[in-house]
């Protein structure tokens, strides 16, 4: 299964799974990245998608809005069904749900799933995140400033965060954040920047360790025509981050592989290589431990930083 159906699938469970009354083929469409096209297309992508969650288990109910018109039909997946559903996948199949089940009470791994509970609010229905809680399985991502995002999206509060421009320095940023979503494989927050007064998509990863809210919930208000899908297909041709390490003489074989060599030193090397997956740089860098010294970007470097404090501090 390609990464972009997981993500749409993961998008359409948590809608329908938050949904405290059916919702319609047409408000799915607007609430859930990854739905994209003409309305023919989306309806196919719709019913094999429906297809697919109940291969995997997931029971989705069909009923009408009004029971006393025979109007458009709705959807939604029940609490109940959704966890005796697990009982009986297979691992790779809980991996894909457990990601759908955790996000709210962990805001560990989250999809558009902000945006569309507030969507599905701004529609008119009803939605209870509190869905997610008991769903049996934990799982949990890297990024330490996850759940704040996740809070001031899905409550309308202005986000404030350093993020770096395209020198690589970091700079002030305040958004209105309207959704978080996964694509192609990374997150990102997508929002209107107050300064620049457009809306722009930032990488989840990029962010800079101190990040905090301000303002009261409900603090803006969501353009009714938003759709993060939209602005989140730009992305296909976003240039590629270059990294600038330090690396211990005769070490990091697999490293230096992938590196050009910008200053040859007694002790250590001066190497850059060009990165288009933040996570995995990370691990590498880690895996290699004090044979590596990241001297830019400063996203990056922070990141290391971060994630070796969270080694100390939990062994």
């Amino acid at each position: 299964m390609s990464s972009g159906k997981t993500e749409r699938l993961i998008n359409l469970t948590m809608a329908l799974l938050a949904a405290q009354r059916f919702i319609k083929k047409s408000q799915i469409f607007k609430i859930v990245a990854g739905y994209s096209g003409t309305p023919e297309a989306m309806e196919r992508m719709f019913e094999r998608d429906k297809d697919d969650l109940r291969s995997l288990g997931i029971l989705i109910e069909v009923g009408g809005l009004d029971p006393l018109f025979d109007d458009e039909p709705g959807y939604r997946i029940k609490k109940s069904d959704y966890v005796l559903a697990l009982e009986n996948l297979t691992a790779e199949e809980l991996s894909l749900l457990a990601i759908a089940a955790k996000t709210w009470r962990d805001a560990s791994f989250s999809d558009s799933a902000q945006s569309a509970l507030r969507k599905l609010r701004s529609l008119g229905i009803e939605n209870d995140a509190t869905n997610y809680v008991d769903a049996p399985i934990h799982i949990k991502t890297s990024y330490a400033n996850f759940p704040l995002i996740w809070d001031a999206t899905l409550t309308s509060k202005k986000l404030i965060f350093n993020y770096p421009n395209r020198d690589s320095i970091l700079e002030p940023r305040t958004i209105e954040p309207y959704g978080v979503a996964a694509w192609h494989g990374y997150w990102y927050v997508v929002g209107r920047d107050l300064k620049k007064d457009a809306i722009r998509v930032f990488k989840i990863d990029r962010f800079s360790e101190e990040c905090k809210t301000e303002g009261k919930v409900g603090s803006f208000t969501t353009p009714n025509d938003f759709q993060i899908s939209e602005h989140l297909v730009m992305l296909q041709d976003l240039p590629k981050t270059s990294v600038l390490l330090l690396i211990r003489k005769n070490t990091c074989h697999q490293l230096r592989l992938k590196s050009d060599t910008v200053k040859s030193g007694v002790e250590w090397d001066e190497m850059q290589f060009t990165e288009n997956n933040r996570q995995e740089t990370i691990k590498e860098i880690l895996w290699h431990g004090a044979d590596v010294i990241v001297i830019s970007p400063d996203d990056l470097k922070n990141s290391v930083i971060t994630a070796l404090q969270s080694l100390v501090m939990n062994g």
